[in-house]
């Protein structure tokens, strides 16, 4: 009896170290620590660098438009600033003040410096820019000092004062000139500026360009001659010394 009692006693202390195995699920606890590392939303959170997104420039994503391009290639409609001849008329004597008018738009026209007029009252443009040279001649006059002119001085009560302004095309041809130019079409860059000419031929601006035009297509002769046009048209200008600095690279050496 008292072996049997020796051997059972032994199977009980083995059953009594197995039980520290629950001990392992410990491991299982560092899944705390997923949840509490969690903190750089604190960062993220405190921090205003995400907004800096919103103060960073926007880039256009459509293409660059080349000025020149964009701009129309229809030359415009005249200087925008021209001489302003203030005109009052009493419509009891509307003979007398279109003849004193017409006077004085000869006058500009002989001196051949404006190529239209634009009527203005009251700051808006009465009429589309008239040529200067059907204005000032008889039919001109007739019709439209006997028309539309007549009809709004008519309707006005009392004297009232109109605004012509003489225009002058050539400044803008010139521009337009260069602008060709610029495209690199020399043949119609030569063509407007020799139309400013036509319009004002002591426009040295335009005897200048067309200097440098033909400078461009080889003529040296030409291009001296306009040159020298264009510094005896400004002589104490800046377009006279540009014009006098491209001529002495022209001039025959000694």
């Amino acid at each position: 009896m008292a072996k049997t009692a020796s051997r059972k006693s032994p199977a009980k202390a083995k059953k009594q170290p197995a039980r520290p195995a629950a001990p392992a699920k410990t491991p299982a606890r560092p899944v705390k620590a997923k949840v509490e590392k969690v903190e750089p939303r604190r960062a993220s959170a405190s921090s205003p660098k995400p907004p800096v997104l919103e103060a960073e420039p926007v880039f256009d994503s459509s293409p660059e438009v080349d000025p020149r391009e964009a701009a129309p290639k229809s030359l415009p409609a005249g200087e925008p600033q021209g001489r302003v001849l203030p005109f009052e008329i009493d419509p009891a004597q509307l003979e007398a003040g279109f003849k004193k008018l017409r006077g004085e738009l000869v006058h500009w026209t002989n001196k051949g410096r404006y190529t239209k007029v634009r009527f203005k009252f009251r700051g808006k443009q009465l009429l589309p820019d008239l040529p200067l040279a059907a204005v000032v001649a008889a039919e001109g006059l007739s019709f439209y000092w006997g028309g539309i002119l007549r009809v709004l001085v008519a309707n006005v009560v009392g004297k009232s004062v109109f605004e012509v302004e003489l225009v002058n095309d050539a400044d803008k041809r010139v521009q337009a000139g260069r602008e060709a130019l610029l495209s690199g079409d020399v043949d119609q860059a030569l063509t407007l500026f020799r139309e400013a000419l036509a319009m004002d031929r002591d426009n040295a601006a335009a005897h200048l360009n067309v200097g440098v035009a033909l400078k461009l297509r080889g003529d040296r002769e030409g291009a001296l001659a306009a040159f020298e046009t264009a510094k005896a048209k400004d002589p104490e200008g800046g377009v006279g010394a540009e014009a006098e600095r491209l001529a002495a690279n022209l001039r025959p050496k000694a």
